[in-house]
């Protein structure tokens, strides 16, 4: 259990954020925390610990946000979305956070695929057809769509939202190799990492196999 203190937090509300011990579905609410420079308490857990804390889950799984040591709340898209709206960052109109939300699903949309290939029983053959195939279409996608909305890097306006934050973690998992060819996304990826907050977090943060 580590508390992630920041000299300039935007709120006084407690959160704490339990998941494995590992990037997995937490992550993005990590960065999220990061950016805000929001205290939170990170619960890591080990998979030995699972089966013993499990019941006591709200849905039985993690990623779990408890707010003020009382309100809990399951599935890890829906705290992302939650902590965004609470840090003002789930776009600055309804029209741009509309194309937030069109990010994180194509990002999602993208990783279900790589989870897919990446678990199937013809793992060598699908990932393959992966790279080659599925990876390029969701990139190019990705591309014009942070050069159509976005601005200075960012993936929709000119400040940093849950968009960036989503596709920033996706691409880590899927292919980092591969964005050389395509300028705009790597270009939203160096955006994200010259955030200082981020800059420090990703300096610190603890190294996992995932």
């Amino acid at each position: 259990m580590m508390s992630c203190m920041k000299s300039d937090a935007i709120n006084m509300v407690k959160y704490e954020l339990t998941y494995f011990n590992g990037r997995g579905r937490a992550e993005v609410c990590r960065l999220l925390f990061a950016t805000a420079g929001q205290p939170y308490t990170d619960t890591r857990i080990e998979q030995a610990e699972w089966p013993k804390l499990k019941p006591k889950m709200p849905q039985q799984t993690i990623p779990v946000l408890k707010i003020d040591g009382k309100t809990q709340v399951s599935q890890s898209l829906v705290i992302a979305r939650y902590l965004a709206r609470e840090f003002k960052m789930d776009g600055g109109s309804s029209l741009q956070a509309l194309f937030v939300d069109e990010f994180v699903c194509t990002a999602l949309d993208l990783f279900e695929n790589y989870a897919k290939a990446a678990f199937s029983p013809n793992m060598e053959e699908d990932m393959k057809k992966f790279k080659s195939e599925t990876l390029p279409k969701f990139y190019k996608l990705l591309d014009a769509s942070i050069s159509k909305n976005g601005k200075n890097g960012f993936a929709v306006g000119s400040s940093v939202t849950l968009a960036d934050l989503y596709v920033y973690n996706v691409v880590e998992s899927v292919g980092l190799d591969e964005l050389k060819d395509y300028k705009n996304l790597k270009a939203n990826r160096d955006k994200v990492e010259s955030i200082d907050k981020i800059k420090k977090y990703l300096a610190s943060r603890v190294k996992t196999p995932f």
